[in-house]
């Protein structure tokens, strides 16, 4: 059914905190939280061991910081949590357990999940959502990563995400995965990925279309390797497909201009897509973005409105002249 809602998990704070060397302070953070907060994420992901901060400088936020200030900043997001068991013990993880945390996932590798066994259960004393975080995924054929999901459900999670970590996975290959595990665990799933091979907005599109429930996403795809899938992109893809998502495509692609200004400071830059994906969602001809940008200039319209007008009135190639008066009138 393409009219179901489909859940962003935004991973900017946590994938993205390994871009600029996990030197995201706190001032960061609370610019980020309330960015994602205000576009709607319904999930802010932070982590906890090797998930975001585990090697510290003096004057950066430590995991704990950040999960604190994320905790008090969010106001309507949910904060879900990233923990790498092999890096914080069971005495650490009690405290980590929090009534108001929306998600805790279990980072483990998709070969053996058997690590994460006590950690789930711990979670689920305290009732607080918990689901696995499959790992590498790519290494394993779609049988041996359901053998694995199953215990999983065994265990006690509530969703399982399938997680490719090398961006290597073929779309032919997401959709036997989904769809097996799937059909053997009926929990909720979700997708994680990487642009190593620019399949990452593409793939993320095939795992929701064979029964993922939630998609990992970074604002301006910041994240390990090639990045993450953008959370402004796929928020796009999604509408035009006909699902529903809480996340605004408009606020996502305003928020890429904070984040650039931020990670700026750290040497760190990804591209602001804002227009192209617009021109990609409204359905105008690509060489226009020149005129968009000039017109926008000369007569300080807005990019975004002149976009619309220009795909409500069915502009082709050959109206130049056209759209440079709409732009005027606009003015």
């Amino acid at each position: 059914m393409k009219d179901r809602k489909i859940q962003i998990i935004d991973s900017t704070l946590r994938d993205g905190n390994h871009t600029v060397n996990n030197n995201f302070n706190l001032d960061d953070i609370k610019t980020i939280v309330g960015k994602l907060d205000k576009l709607g994420a319904d999930f802010i992901e932070v982590g906890y061991g090797f998930g975001s901060g585990y090697f510290q400088k003096e004057g950066y936020a430590t995991d704990h910081e950040i999960l604190e200030t994320a905790l008090k900043e969010s106001k309507n997001s949910k904060i879900a949590i990233l923990v790498f068991p092999d890096k914080v013990d069971l005495e650490v993880y009690k405290k980590l357990l929090v009534k108001e945390l929306g998600l805790v996932r279990l980072a483990v590798q998709a070969s053996n999940v058997e690590p994460v066994k006590e950690y789930i259960r711990l979670a689920k004393e305290k009732n607080i959502r918990v689901g696995g975080f499959m790992m590498m995924a790519s290494r394993l054929s779609a049988e041996e990563i359901e053998k694995e999901a199953v215990k999983l459900k065994e265990y006690g999670a509530d969703n399982i995400t399938i997680t490719d970590s090398a961006g290597a996975m073929e779309p032919s290959k997401v959709r036997e995965v989904m769809e097996l595990v799937k059909s053997k665990t009926n929990l909720s799933l979700g997708f994680h990925t990487h642009d190593n091979l620019g399949l990452a907005v593409g793939n993320s599109m095939v795992a929701v279309d064979s029964g993922a429930d939630f998609v990992d996403t970074a604002i301006g795809g910041l994240g390990a390797g090639a990045g993450n899938t953008r959370t402004e992109l796929l928020a796009a893809v999604l509408l035009k497909e006909g699902y529903q998502v809480n996340a605004d495509m408009f606020e996502a692609i305003a928020s890429v201009k904070t984040l650039r200004e931020i990670i700026g400071k750290y040497d760190v830059d990804v591209k602001d897509m804002g227009d192209l994906i617009l021109i990609g969602y409204y359905g105008i001809y690509s060489a226009f973005i020149k005129l968009v940008n000039n017109l926008s200039e000369k007569y300080n319209v807005s990019k975004k409105v002149l976009i619309e007008e220009i795909a409500a009135n069915g502009f082709v190639p050959g109206d130049e002249e056209k759209i440079e008066y709409l732009a005027k009138t606009l003015s």
